[in-house]
């Protein structure tokens, strides 16, 4: 064989392990890097989906919300709307039934002319009856 140094060897297995070791450590760090990367993709994609599916339920929550305060609009409208009729219909029955100021002055003034007459009637007959007492002989 030939002469070599035993240091030479050392130092030749030396740097060899060295290199491997780093070649090692490199494709240990890349492969970490590959599985770290793999897993942020895997947990980014399984946030998206549940992100959309809260979108979906947050978009049909507020269409329901919508449509139900859509209802309560028309609901206030239609009451509003019988409120009125009922306001109508009471409105023509104190019209119909209740008498006008000109009405019950006419109907004042005719009840005194009737009071005033009837009054005139027992004056004159009270009248009446005292010339006939006055007319007995005592």
């Amino acid at each position: 064989m030939s002469n070599v140094d035993p240091t030479t060897i050392a130092a030749v297995a030396f740097a060899v392990n060295f290199v491997v070791y780093i070649a090692g450590g490199v494709w240990a760090v890349a492969s970490i890097k590959a599985d770290l990367a793999k897993q942020i993709s895997d947990e980014r994609e399984e946030t998206l989906k549940a992100i959309g599916s809260l979108e979906l339920k947050f978009l049909a929550d507020q269409k329901k919300q919508d449509h139900n305060f859509g209802e309560v609009g028309a609901a206030m409208r239609q009451y509003i709307a019988n409120v009125e009729k009922d306001m109508h219909a009471i409105e023509i029955w104190g019209r119909d039934n209740f008498v006008l100021k000109t009405e019950f002055s006419k109907a004042t003034d005719s009840i005194r002319d009737d009071i005033k007459t009837m009054g005139d009637d027992i004056k004159t007959d009270i009248r009446a009856l005292f010339s006939k007492v006055a007319q007995r002989p005592t």
